[in-house]
């Protein structure tokens, strides 16, 4: 409660009928060190004698007296005013703090949609963005760098260095890149390798801008990293196709031009052999003449084959082809494959009974099968010389899509017959693969290099593709895959 305390009282006669009571007291509020608590107020009341007796005919009250001129009457009146001018002015201050309060609201509301706007933005970016200090410590990432980096959250990244997400080899790159962007050097994209969280590795582009504050100092930056993995596998079987092509085109310019020369050289023989021929007719009793006649002819039907050799290569070997069963084709040139082979070649096979069926010709067949054999035991080695052929029947999705030749092969939507060969030889290290089957090209000693050149005519001629299996030290498979027909073998 309010309490007052007294201090003094006076009162003065100023005339018969007019006096003056002055009173000093303090005014205690209820509040702690308040200023009415530690000041003196003085109350003057004016007393006038009438006819009924003294009536205070005026009155005043100063509050604090000190601040009260001598002489001065503070009239509640005055207090009042001042008191109501008080009001008015908290009115129109508190008018003020609401619109002022109606204004930052508005601002923190739009604030709010302006973060939404921006977290949808991170939501629906394909790309990781990350923000960084100034120091290239991690403050925040969008949801795809937990896609990317294979994370389970976002405080996962937060205060890590932003290098550690890429490999070691790229860091040094990186920061020295980083550095030339706060230079204002560098502009444009960079690709590193990404590192994930289980190790592995992937391609990034990454942009980088800084983030600067009111004054331009830069203060962090902001990073976009797109996962382009995709788009250089694309790049790379782009270039490999565009490889492919060009060897195709070199080798189709350089295949018409064998073509010629093979024909041209062909007919010479042709015409030398029937001079031969005439020659040892003639000679018949001359035993010397005649001798040496019989060595020339041989030489010339040695370069007759070999021209053979290079227009089956080419794709043009003649005969007449027919649905055969080629289990039953391959089980046919067992003893004569068994007779050619080295003492202690051991020949495995697996020949299904009845087999697939191929439209081919039987001596083309027979050589596609001889030349494989030769090749795997002519690559074995002594203490390994087991070789397994084998047939069976597949679906174009089996054939693989790497080291197949011709290179152009297209698949068809059927069955295929395959013939395997296996050898436990020496093997074959890849870029020896990509030349295998070039003419006269051989990595073994007893070869003659133009086997797998003939194998590779004959399938190209009837549309079939052969693919290789190899590594050095742990030997090779070849495999010859023709589609199967749905004639009947004769």
């Amino acid at each position: 409660p309010i309490r007052i305390e007294l201090k003094d009282v006076a009162i003065q006669s100023l005339s018969d009928t007019i006096a003056v009571a002055t009173s000093f007291f303090s005014i205690h509020l209820p509040i702690e060190d308040h200023v009415l608590s530690r000041e003196t107020a003085r109350l003057v009341l004016i007393f006038r004698k009438e006819s009924a007796g003294w009536k205070i005919a005026h009155s005043s009250i100063s509050i604090p007296y000190h601040l009260v001129r001598e002489g001065e009457v503070y009239p509640l009146k005055e207090l009042s005013d001042r008191n109501l001018k008080q009001e008015k002015l908290i009115a129109e201050r508190t008018e003020q703090l609401s619109e002022l309060n109606t204004s930052l609201r508005q601002a923190n509301d739009a604030l709010q949609r302006s973060e939404e706007r921006y977290k949808s933005i991170l939501n629906a970016s394909p790309d990781d963005i990350t923000i960084t200090d100034r120091e290239g410590r991690i403050v925040m990432v969008s949801p795809m760098a937990k896609l990317l980096f294979r994370h389970s959250g976002e405080e996962d990244f937060v205060g890590r260095p932003v290098i550690d997400y890429l490999v070691p080899e790229d860091r040094a790159r990186a920061m020295a890149q980083v550095a030339l962007k706060f230079q204002g050097l560098v502009t444009g994209p960079s690709e590193y390798r990404g590192l994930r969280t289980d190790g592995t590795t992937f391609d990034i582009e990454v942009n980088t801008e800084l983030i600067r504050d009111t004054n331009g100092s830069p203060v962090g930056m902001v990073i976009i990293a797109r996962d382009i993995t995709e788009r250089k596998q694309a790049a790379a079987r782009q270039e490999r196709l565009e490889a492919q092509n060009r060897q195709l085109q070199k080798a189709e310019s350089l295949g018409r031009m064998a073509k010629a020369i093979a024909h041209h050289f062909n007919n010479q023989l042709q015409a030398v052999m029937l001079s031969l021929e005439f020659a040892m007719n003639s000679q018949a009793e001359n035993g010397e003449a005649l001798e040496g006649l019989s060595e020339a002819m041989r030489s010339a039907q040695k370069a007759a084959e070999v021209s053979t050799l290079m227009l089956t290569y080419l794709g043009q070997p003649q005969g007449k082809r027919e649905p055969l069963d080629l289990s039953a084709i391959c089980q046919e040139s067992l003893s004569l494959l068994r007779a050619a082979m080295p003492h202690g070649t051991v020949l495995e096979t697996h020949l299904p009974s009845p087999g697939p069926i191929v439209t081919t010709n039987p001596d083309q067949l027979q050589q596609v099968l001889t030349n494989l054999v030769t090749n795997a035991w002519e690559a074995s080695i002594d203490a390994r010389r087991t070789i397994r052929l084998g047939i069976k029947t597949v679906w174009a999705d089996a054939i693989p899509a790497t080291r197949r030749f011709p290179i152009d092969y297209q698949t068809q939507d059927t069955a295929y017959a395959c013939l395997e060969v296996a050898d436990a030889g020496c093997g074959i290290s890849a870029p020896d693969i990509d030349r295998l089957f070039d003419p006269f090209y051989s990595t073994k000693f007893t070869g003659r290099g133009m086997g797998l050149a003939v194998v590779l005519g004959i399938a190209r001629s009837h549309n079939w593709v052969v693919t290789v299996e190899s590594e050095p030290g742990r030997g090779s498979t070849f495999r010859v895959f023709a589609p199967v027909t749905t004639e009947t073998a004769p």
